[in-house]
């Protein structure tokens, strides 16, 4: 008997010392069952409403795997808040001939009506979190109405109070003169990227904590960003956004609210710029938009939040600070940091060309997917496939059985001198039904994957010679990270620009001159 646990705590009100608590409930449970010690798959301070966390999606990996028997928790809400996320995992855990136990609330699977019990649970949990957040809403909502703080402090400004008084928010006058200083700039016509350069040269901490990068200034289409938020005009706007949770990934999505939800309250005290300021900063902002909106009708691009479309864009980094190698242009990729947060917080200015990019690796990435080893992988998992996805004879034996009782009806009907106008129709649509399922039969069983295979070797060469032309980018990316370990860092000697990555084939870290024309030779340094 395999077992597995599975436990939770999300962040609000609970510590991690629960997981502790709900793994002990589950090892008595097994102990007293005569059952092995369970191996635990967790997740700590996170909302059972994600379905994207990082131990449960581990959790659904070994239940697909069948790694375990029976899967312990020690309640079925510490599983998941989403009822149909757990329909669904109840669903597979069932396919697989496993089953789930809960410690505390009695729930077994193996027992008739698990059905209807696991979606009463369900519905209940998710019921659970929906009321919590509208009382939640409610009490933030009569906070906001009362001149309190109902969360969310921003850059120039400090609380005071007691959590059963409530907030009541001020002006920090340290940061208030940045907060000046910001929407001065942006009207006089510098950048929010300048404006951030800027800061960090100076070595102003963000609201954070941190660096100062552009998309904090500028306000995104719901208005979040320090230029677009009108409280530091004295006008205080709470419940412009809420959070849903996307149905598939369960990852938080921030959506607008219509205008008439909005709680706006006056409160002069809160002002740090004046009108004038205001609604000049708001003029550029509106005319930087509508800029940027005719550039794209013209040109027909726009991001429209489409994922990367390069095969090496989210893999690349800086081998100085560790951020996101990114196109600074049409065609070049550099430091996101040093683009967007100045020199002063990542010196690496060194820009690679995207074609060098992707010359360079890609013709390393060939070398190691050419070769017998990487060949031997693939037609391995080929063949699992080709038997996995085998096309079943039962259907086409009965479509013939039936074809052929049909015919031998119409047969039957005249011998028996049942004779119609449309016998001698029927008669030949039947014969033709019996030859279609007689050759729909052969071919299913001549089906030999053995004579799939030899043709294998060149659609493989093929689709290896053609990877930066291939159609599922986002596919052939995680194909490449997995291949090469991961992420790739740019690093710099002496000016070269170097790709530096784990390479998952060679258990090594390797080293590729980025330099267009140079002579690009493999330089292995062990670990």
């Amino acid at each position: 008997m395999r077992t597995a646990a599975y436990c939770r705590y999300s962040s609000d009100g609970q510590r991690e010392t629960s997981i502790r608590d709900q793994f002990r409930n589950i090892q008595i449970h097994c102990e007293r069952s005569g059952w092995p010690m369970p191996v635990l798959f967790r997740d700590d301070a996170i909302s059972g409403t994600r379905n994207d966390r990082p131990g449960y999606r581990a959790l659904v990996k070994a239940l697909e795997d069948k790694s375990f028997d029976v899967l312990l928790v020690d309640d079925y809400g510490r599983l998941t808040r989403d009822h149909i996320e757990a329909a669904m995992f109840i669903r597979l855990l069932k396919f697989r001939g496993l089953r789930l136990i809960g410690v505390n609330d009695g729930l077994d699977t193996d027992r008739d009506g698990y059905k209807i019990e696991t979606g009463i649970r369900g519905l209940m949990h998710e019921g659970y979190i929906d009321e919590l957040a509208k009382k939640t809403h409610r009490g933030l909502m009569g906070q906001a109405l009362s001149g309190f703080s109902p969360g969310g402090l921003p850059f120039g400004y400090r609380s005071t109070g007691s959590e059963e008084e409530g907030y009541k928010r001020h002006i920090h006058e340290p940061e208030a003169q940045w907060v000046r200083h910001i929407f001065g700039r942006y009207v006089l016509g510098d950048s929010p990227r300048k404006i951030a350069q800027a800061l960090n040269e100076r070595g102003i901490a963000s609201s954070r904590g941190g660096t100062w990068v552009h998309t904090a200034l500028y306000p995104d289409a719901k208005g979040v960003g320090m230029l677009g938020n009108p409280m530091y005009a004295g006008k205080p706007v709470w419940n412009r956004t809420k959070w849903l949770h996307h149905p598939i990934s369960g990852r938080r999505v921030r959506t607008m609210r219509p205008e008439s939800e909005w709680v706006i309250t006056e409160d002069p005290a809160l002002r740090i710029i004046d009108e004038d300021v205001w609604h000049a900063t708001c003029a550029r902002v509106e005319s930087q938009r509508h800029g940027t909106s005719d550039r794209k009708t013209a040109t027909g691009k726009g991001s429209g939040g489409r994922s990367p479309k390069y095969l090496f864009s989210s893999l690349l980094r800086c081998g100085t600070c560790g951020a996101a190698y990114v196109m600074v242009d049409r065609s070049q990729y550099g430091c996101s940091y040093n683009r967007d947060r100045g020199a002063s917080v990542c010196a690496n200015s060194i820009r690679v060309a995207r074609a060098t990019i992707e010359s360079v690796l890609l013709d390393d990435v060939r070398r190691e997917l050419l070769g017998p080893a990487a060949y031997a992988a693939f037609e391995q998992e080929a063949k699992e496939m080709l038997t996995r996805d085998a096309p079943d004879p039962t259907h086409a034996r009965r479509a013939l059985a039936q074809a052929r009782k049909e015919a031998d009806n119409i047969m039957n009907a005249i011998r028996a001198g049942i004779v119609t106008p449309g016998t001698k129709a029927a008669l030949e649509a039947a014969e033709a039904g019996v030859t279609a399922a007689t050759e729909a039969l052969a071919m299913i069983e001549r089906f030999e994957p053995s004579k799939v295979l030899p043709r294998a070797r060149d659609v493989y060469r093929g689709l290896v010679a053609r990877l930066e032309s291939v159609d599922d980018v986002s596919g052939a990316r995680e194909a490449l990270k997995q291949l090469l370990g991961g992420e790739i860092r740019i690093v710099s000697e002496d000016g070269i620009p170097y790709a530096e990555m784990k390479n998952a084939g060679l258990a090594d870290v390797c080293q590729l001159t980025l330099v267009a024309g140079a002579r690009f030779e493999l330089a292995t340094f062990g670990l």
